[in-house]
């Protein structure tokens, strides 16, 4: 099974290698808009993309005689959760709030970044 991939992840984390696992171990690191190509012996096989604490959900690829095309890239849902939190970090004094208002802000942060850390990133066939 021949398997190319490439990342295009955006700016997030351009300057870091992310991390392609194959049934959880280690395979090869993509770096910003990089593509491998390799070879595996497997009929079928799960990748994963990973760094640090952000992960993909697993994918299962099977072997179809030709070449299989993956890109991975970041979850759009993230991005734009990043773009309302930083925007949202202006609006604190605009509507003056208190302690407790930040504190919830900030709970709500928390919980959002552990519910997105297995889905940060999205492997996918090319189309």
């Amino acid at each position: 099974m021949n398997i190319r991939c490439t990342r295009n992840t955006g700016f997030y984390g351009m300057g870091s290698p992310i991390e392609i696992k194959k049934d959880g171990k280690k395979l090869f690191c993509l770096n910003q808009n990089e593509t491998k190509q390799i070879e595996l012996n497997d009929k079928h096989c799960t990748l994963q993309a990973n760094f640090f604490l952000l992960k993909s959900t697993p994918l299962t690829v099977n072997d179809n005689g030709q070449t299989i095309d993956l890109v991975v890239m970041m979850n759009p849902m993230l991005m734009l959760i990043y773009v309302i939190l930083f925007v949202g970090m202006f609006l604190i004094p605009l509507l003056h709030l208190n302690i407790l208002g930040i504190l919830i802000l900030l709970v709500l942060y928390f919980v959002f970044l552990f519910s997105m850390l297995n889905k940060a990133y999205i492997i996918k066939e090319k189309m």
